[in-house]
């Protein structure tokens, strides 16, 4: 009898983002100047002090022995001191918190500690992360899409889920500043998602980690409400530009979830190698580097935003992150946008890519270096007149 496989690795399609890499690399093959603006991977970069933290661990430590599952007592206390630093928020590091390989393998592994059986649902925005989806399938869990539209600020409507939905409910996911819209949910929003969660009695998963990069104030943080009914996601690899490091941390005042999670965790194997968890350590107890990449990305998103702006184009927040949430009056869809980009040489992500109601956006990722921006917007620039006639 042939081996039986799960189904959703039959019916999941291909990660979409992974495709537009291979697409980029093709262009290039095949001789085209092409920009890749499609992935959320910073091209400046990463902090010498952090670098050096992780050369050091490796030159000062000749034997090499399995690393601490949970992460080490120092990295999970700068986590909470960071927490206490910037939030004004007080989180116990044996109780509160544990790190993780970056947070997307945080993310999709969570529903595991979960009962499947009792609330068989997970809340998804219907433009979000492809991962939320990926993972609730995965695991066997059925999702309920919650409609995003522009005259919501692209905000799931909370007022609008069906009663019989929200007593189904077992994880709940909200992405502030959004991925891809740049929507950021006030602090009342939070507070009344957290009402829900608390009356329903699902958990709220805050996927956090553009936070860091905002324009004037810090977004609110899911982190600063007294409640047992959250876990929030935090990474080093935007803030930090630490992509290919892999390191994050899980957080919340759910004690028993926490618990759970370390127990998972072990026999997973994804203890973060300890070179790493040394850079981490230098890269929580530092801001200096935070607010100086806050800087740049507002340069940068300033440059951008004048150049869209000047091309007739049509910008949904961009105030956060590093994204650009993008239509324009002379295009209809998200695929003939993102082909009048690629007809310029830029490759964007189409909004659809992230859900029907992406449609008629793009997302332009400018976590690019100043050089490649500048080039970026030499390429929008030359396609005006081709965007006004089209």
């Amino acid at each position: 009898m042939p081996l039986k496989y799960n189904q959703s690795l039959l019916t999941q399609s291909v990660y979409q983002l992974t495709e537009l890499q291979n697409k980029a690399q093709t262009l290039r093959d095949q001789g085209h100047d092409i920009i890749n603006a499609t992935i959320g991977d910073p091209k400046d970069n990463t902090p010498a002090h952090i670098r050096d933290a992780l050369i050091q661990h490796i030159q000062n430590t000749p034997q090499s022995q399995y690393p601490v599952h949970i992460g080490c007592d120092r990295l999970r206390s700068a986590i909470a001191h960071w927490a206490s630093r910037t939030l004004n928020v007080s989180l116990n590091p044996d109780d509160h918190i544990l790190t993780c390989n970056g947070t997307k393998e945080a993310i999709f592994s969570l529903p595991m500690v979960l009962d499947k059986k009792s609330k068989p649902l997970v809340c998804i925005p219907s433009l979000s992360y492809p991962v939320y989806q990926m993972s609730a399938a995965y695991h066997g869990l059925n999702t309920y899409r919650l409609p995003l539209s522009q005259d919501h600020q692209f905000l799931p409507d909370l007022d609008q889920i069906p009663r019989d939905i929200l007593n189904n409910t077992q994880l709940f996911w909200i992405n502030s500043p959004h991925n891809p819209t740049t929507s950021i949910a006030s602090k009342d929003y939070l507070k009344a998602l957290i009402q829900l969660a608390e009356t329903y009695d699902f958990l709220i998963c805050s996927d956090e980690c553009y936070n860091d990069l905002y324009e004037t104030e810090p977004p609110p943080s899911i982190l600063s409400f007294d409640s047992k009914h959250w876990v929030c996601f935090r990474s080093l690899s935007k803030r930090s530009h630490m992509t290919g490091y892999r390191s994050g941390a899980i957080l919340s005042k759910n004690e028993d979830l926490i618990a759970y999670l370390k127990k998972i965790r072990s026999p997973m194997g994804v203890g973060t190698p300890s070179f790493i968890q040394e850079a981490a350590i230098s890269a929580w107890n530092d801001d200096a580097h935070v607010d100086e990449h806050r800087i740049h990305y507002q340069k940068k998103r300033t440059k951008i935003k004048t150049v869209l702006t000047s091309a007739g184009l049509e910008i949904f927040g961009g105030n956060a992150g590093f994204y650009m949430w993008v239509k324009s009056p002379n295009h209809s869809t998200s695929h003939e946008l993102s082909e009048w980009f690629l007809n310029q040489g830029v490759l964007v992500t189409p909004g659809t890519v992230f859900g029907d109601d992406g449609n008629p956006y793009i997302r332009l990722v400018y976590c690019l270096q100043d050089k490649t921006i500048d080039q970026l917007c030499e390429k929008i620039t030359s396609g005006v007149a081709g965007l006004i006639k089209h």
